[in-house]
């Protein structure tokens, strides 16, 4: 038994594995906390183009680098990077200086940064930078610049509502780089917006989300893998990917990993008589992924069994009742 999510498993569960670690991976561990220092003289360095004072950078910026650098790459900053220097330096004064850098500046060099390990290793950074307009000193505009959205008035309402309809253009989750992403990160800081600043309307979030899936669908390349579709994945494909995740995680994956979303996704549909309606939406789910009818062993084949069934005798069969 199984989905059209099967192929997929492994590099969906190591794609959202790096996400979490990207969210949570603390930085070494560091001496106590020492007296703050004054600030010092600016060290640049050589690979970005923004001026960092790495005698500035504290946990808390260095965290902010690593995280801006680490999204750009689509992997943890190498050795000699930006990042990888900016901890060095919170390793040796944690709480930073008196005055801290500035963060867009931060921001501009950890994504410069990006750019240039990048294009030393041969490649583009695995973020989808090279979709952004560059006006200049290296600086990058994100999604939602790029479509005049301003994050600052986009709270959790207005988040949910960028991804339920970027996704449903895709047909799969938004990824990292997209509107839907960056909106969901920005809710995170502000669950109602910021105050006082005025909540994007509802016309221009759809519209937005709707040419950022344009975008996003365009840029995809032939081996980018597809997100893990919920809706149709199978027990067992979901205990795979549970699996695959711990192992690279070292723990169980948290609430909010593409993990749990399919443990949950699979506990909701197993609760539930197997319907007609149920094993449509299946069935034009795996249709659509796959190009081509599902095969007899596949989640929608045998959902639209047991709701054949379940018709003819009033039964009451689930999916969970097939092993699905």
């Amino acid at each position: 038994m199984t989905s059209s999510n099967a192929p997929f498993l492994e590099k969906a569960a190591f794609l959202d594995a790096m996400r979490i670690l990207q969210d949570t991976e603390p930085l070494p561990p560091t001496k106590s906390a020492s007296a703050l220092r004054a600030p010092r003289a600016p060290v640049t360095t050589a690979s970005t183009t923004a001026s960092i004072d790495l005698n500035s950078i504290g946990e808390e910026e260095a965290r902010k680098i690593v995280s801006e650098e680490h999204r750009a790459l689509g992997y943890r900053p190498p050795g000699g990077s930006l990042a990888a220097q900016a901890q060095a330096a919170a390793a040796r004064h944690p709480e930073g200086s008196l005055i801290s850098p500035n963060e867009k500046a931060m921001i501009e060099a950890a994504e410069a940064e990006a750019v240039r390990i990048a294009g030393e290793l041969g490649g583009q950074p695995a973020y989808k930078m090279d979709h952004w307009t560059v006006p200049g000193k290296g600086r990058l505009l994100t999604a939602a610049e790029t479509l005049g959205i301003d994050l600052r008035g986009v709270g959790k309402n207005e988040a949910q509502q960028i991804m339920s309809e970027e996704h449903s253009e895709l047909g799969y989750r938004p990824p990292a780089g997209s509107l839907a992403a960056e909106a969901q990160a920005a809710a995170t800081h502000h669950p109602q917006g910021e105050p006082g600043v005025e909540h994007p309307d509802p016309i221009t979030l759809v519209e937005a989300a709707r040419e950022d899936a344009q975008r996003v669908a365009a840029e995809r390349e032939p081996d980018t893998v597809p997100c893990i579709n919920v809706h149709t994945i199978t027990k067992q494909e979901a205990q795979l990917l549970e699996s695959y995740e711990h192992k690279l995680l070292g723990y169980t994956p948290p609430s909010g990993s593409l993990a749990a979303q399919a443990q949950a996704a699979v506990a909701r549909r197993g609760a539930q008589p197997a319907t007609k309606e149920l094993a449509a939406f299946l069935y034009s789910e795996e249709h659509r992924t796959l190009g081509y009818d599902p095969p007899a062993d596949n989640i929608a084949v045998i959902a639209q069994s047991l709701a054949d069934q379940n018709a003819m005798d009033g039964g009451t069969r689930t999916l969970a009742d097939a092993g699905v």
